[in-house]
């Protein structure tokens, strides 16, 4: 007669786990990657339309060792007033400066805003 096998239910120990360790291993990832929280060095409106702004960070780079950048938009959040400002800026840069800038208008009273208000999360560094 063959022994029974015993009946270990693995979904909620084995699976369980799996999940989990996924779960925070992105998490973790995610987080390295929005580590460095910068002021602009500077913003500008635009001359015509006095509504949209540009900002530029002067002295800084993209990580390029630990990162390569396809669309650059991908890899940095700008926040006004600690509002995460979504898909309505392009970003470009060389390798001296980062610039962003708004293509549309983000604020009612653009003339009230100054630079510490906006803050710029990604994987970028000053140049040293």
């Amino acid at each position: 007669m063959a022994r029974k096998k015993p009946n270990i239910d693995l979904g909620n120990i084995t699976k369980r786990r799996d999940r989990e360790f996924f779960k925070n291993f992105v998490l973790e990832v995610i987080e390295d990657t929005f580590i460095f929280e910068v002021e602009p060095t500077s913003i500008s409106l635009d001359v015509d339309t006095q509504t949209l702004f540009t900002l530029v960070l002067n002295g800084y780079r993209f990580v390029y060792e630990d990162l390569i950048v396809s669309d650059s938009k991908d890899y940095l959040d700008v926040y006004l007033y600690g509002v995460k400002q979504i898909e309505n800026y392009d970003v470009t840069f060389d390798s001296t400066s980062i610039t962003i800038t708004f293509t549309e208008s983000i604020t009612r009273v653009p003339t009230d805003v100054v630079k510490s208000h906006f803050e710029i999360k990604g994987k970028i560094t000053e140049i040293v």
